[in-house]
C-alpha cells in the first residue's frame, strides 16, 4: 500500500505545478485518496497544463482497473472536489489532477466550511506546505506562476509604464464569467483557531474556466463585474494585495492577499524567502519626498513591512517592496506613484506561462 502512494506522490511531483515529495505529502494523499482512487489518479496524465482536462475514456485506457471502477472513482473524487473537472467537446466531463495553486489546497477552503473535514485538511496542508516546500515549488524556475497587479480602483494612482492589461480593472472587464470564493489562506488559519487577522474572507475571485469550476462545485458564487470591481476596491482599502497569474492575458484568478497568513505576501513580510524567488514583481513604489507630510500611513499599511519612518519620512526597502500600490491608496498627500522596475512583461497568455514553467522544470 505504501508503494501505491509513493507512486502517486512521484506522479504528482511531475505535474507542471507539482508537489515536491515529502513524508507529509504521503499523509496528505492518503487522506485524500482511497487505494482505488489513488490507482485511478495514477492514470490521469501528469503532463497537462493547469485547467486542461482529459476524457474518462483516455483515463480508463491508461488504468489497471475495470471501466466501472474507474468511472466510480472519478465521480467520487469529483464530488469531493479533489479533481478539477470541466466540460469537453462532446459535452461529457473531463478530469484533471489538481495542481498547486489551481485547486490544491484551495478546494478544501474556498467554500468557507469549518467542519471536521476542513479542520483535518487544514492541519495536513499546514504540515506539508511549509516554507521550504513553497520555496521549492515557486523558487526553482525563472518564470514565476504569479505576479502582483497594482492597486488602482479607489483613486487614480500615477503609474509609470504600467500597461492596461496589468491593472486590475481591465483584468476584471476581460472575464466572461466571474465567481468569488473564500480566501483559502485566511480560512485555513481561522479553522485552526488563529484570530489575529481581521481582513475580509470572501475575496478570492475566479474567472472563466476557474469560475465555471468553483460555481459548478458549489465552492463559490457567481458575481457581476460591478461586484467584482467593488471587491477589488474594498480589498485595496483594507491593504490587501492583488495576486494574479503571471500572464499578459487569460488571467484565471485574483487572490486578495494579506501579510498575516497568505502564502506569498506573508512569507515575504516575514522575510522567509527573497521576494524575487517567490513572485514576479514588475513594479515598485516611488515617493515625491519634498511633498511628503510624514504622516506614516504608508508604513502602517504596507503588507510586507517594506516602509519604515525615519526622521518623519518614509524609507523604502527596494529589495522587499512588491509594488502593490496599497500604500498609495492611503496616502493623504497623493505623493506615491508606481513605476515599472523591469521591462519584462511576462508570458503572453496562460498557456505560454505554463509551457515556459514546464520547459524550465525539464518536464
Amino acid at each position: 500500500m505504501q508503494d501505491l502512494y509513493d507512486r502517486l506522490a512521484a506522479h504528482m511531483e511531475h505535474l507542471t505545478m507539482g508537489y515536491p515529495y515529502t513524508d507529509e505529502l504521503l499523509e496528505l494523499l492518503k487522506e485524500m485518496f482511497t487505494p482505488t482512487e489513488a490507482r485511478t489518479a495514477l492514470a490521469i496524465p501528469n503532463d497537462l497544463a493547469p485547467l486542461q482536462v482529459v476524457s474518462l475514456e483516455k483515463i480508463a485506457a491508461r488504468a489497471d482497473l475495470p471501466l466501472p471502477e474507474v468511472t466510480e472513482a472519478l465521480e467520487s473524487m469529483a464530488a469531493r472536489n479533489i479533481l478539477f473537472t470541466a466540460p469537453i467537446g462532446d459535452g461529457a466531463t473531463g478530469y484533471a489532477l489538481l495542481q498547486v495553486g489551481y485547486g490544491l489546497p484551495q478546494t478544501f477552503f474556498w467554500g468557507g466550511k469549518q467542519d471536521e473535514t476542513a479542520r483535518r485538511m487544514a492541519k495536513l496542508v499546514l504540515n506539508y506546505f511549509k516554507v521550504p516546500i513553497t520555496q521549492k515549488i515557486y523558487g526553482g524556475v525563472q518564470t514565476k506562476s504569479f505576479k502582483y497587479s497594482p492597486a488602482n480602483m479607489s483613486i487614480e494612482i500615477p503609474m509609470q509604464g504600467v500597461m492596461p492589461n496589468e491593472q486590475i480593472g481591465p483584468i476584471v472587464d476581460a472575464a466572461s464569467k466571474i465567481a468569488v470564493a473564500h480566501c483559502p489562506c485566511r480560512m485555513s488559519a481561522k479553522i485552526l483557531g488563529r484570530t489575529d487577522c481581521h481582513h475580509s474572507l470572501e475575496v478570492c475571485v475566479k474567472y472563466d474556466e476557474m469560475a465555471e469550476f468553483v460555481i459548478d462545485r458549489g465552492l463559490a458564487r457567481e458575481i457581476s463585474k460591478d461586484e467584482a470591481h467593488q471587491i477589488m476596491e474594498n480589498s485595496e482599502k483594507e491593504g490587501l494585495v492583488h495576486m494574479v497569474d503571471n500572464a499578459q492575458g487569460q488571467i484565471k484568478h485574483t487572490c486578495n492577499c494579506c501579510g498575516h497568513y497568505c502564502w506569498n505576501v506573508g512569507i515575504i513580510r516575514r522575510r522567509k524567502v527573497p521576494r524575487d524567488q517567490l513572485m514576479a514583481v514588475y513594479f515598485i513604489r516611488e515617493t515625491e519626498m519634498e511633498e511628503c507630510i510624514g504622516c506614516g500611513a504608508c508604513a502602517d499599511i504596507c503588507p510586507v513591512n517594506a516602509v519604515n519612518m525615519v526622521a518623519d519620512k518614509p524609507r523604502l526597502d527596494p529589495d522587499w517592496c512588491i509594488g502593490c500600490g496599497v500604500c498609495a491608496i492611503q496616502c493623504p498627500a497623493g505623493v506615491i506613484s508606481i513605476r515599472r522596475r523591469m521591462e519584462n512583461k511576462g508570458p503572453q497568455n496562460f498557456a505560454q506561462l505554463h509551457q515556459q514553467i514546464k520547459t524550465e522544470k525539464g518536464l
